[in-house]
């Protein structure tokens, strides 16, 4: 196996903000205090606005002139987009892995929704957002197809965004159950159009959870 390589502080620095995005810390719209966030990182302002032109980028910041730097909020239709284009390319994915798995990879694909579920039961839904980052990943990863695995990456960060922002319902606990055995039998059944079809159904679950949500939590949106 190959060392791990060590983050530059540019990319600490991201992966730091990123962290602050996701986890609620940072609040969607909300405006960056880049003297505050400097200091509680002990770093100086170039690197900061490196990682900072980085997650604009990806579409995780907005920089508005003369403003400042504020955490990318969204529009209903914003979400709704997001989604359905991960739901093309998540299915893309799944289509180019499923002939890549192995056992030993279904397996571990079972222990990650055990793990998903379990977390959702309990209402913990700061583990189930690692492990279900975890699925989705290990599938684009599978794809092998690295244009894929990258758009998927800066895709699901501002999937992430839109999540934190609804608070994602926690009654989606049982259905995501049967979600889990349907998927993993598709999986070891090999059945690429079966699969397809149940991860499509599962990301517009998850969708429709949002957006509802969402619209009842910003009224105004």
């Amino acid at each position: 196996m190959n060392a791990p390589r060590h983050l530059t502080l540019r990319e600490r620095i991201y992966e730091e903000i990123v962290r602050l995005i996701v986890s609620g810390e940072l609040p969607s719209g909300v405006s960056i205090d880049e003297k505050e966030l400097t200091e509680r990182l002990q770093v100086s302002r170039t690197p900061f606005r490196e990682a900072i032109g980085t997650l604009a980028k990806e579409g995780l910041i907005e920089i508005k002139p003369y403003r400042g730097f504020f955490v990318r909020s969204f529009t209903p239709k914003e979400i709704d987009d997001l989604y359905e284009l991960r739901k093309t390319l998540e299915c893309f994915a799944v289509e180019l892995a499923v002939p890549q798995m192995s056992d030993r990879h279904i397996a571990g694909f079972e222990r990650i929704l055990d793990e998903a579920v379990a977390a959702l039961r309990r209402g913990d839904m700061a583990t189930y957002g690692i492990r279900d980052k975890e699925f989705h990943e290990t599938i684009a990863e599978l794809s092998g197809s690295a244009p894929l695995i990258e758009t998927l990456a800066r895709l699901a960060l501002q999937i992430q965004i839109c999540r934190s922002i609804a608070n994602e319902s926690r009654d989606l606990a049982e259905r995501a159950a049967e979600e889990r055995d349907q998927i993993l039998q598709a999986f070891r059944a090999r059945d690429i159009t079966r699969a397809k079809a149940l991860m499509h159904a599962h990301i517009s679950d998850v969708q429709q959870a949002v957006m509802a949500r969402f619209q009842k939590e910003n009224p105004a949106r």
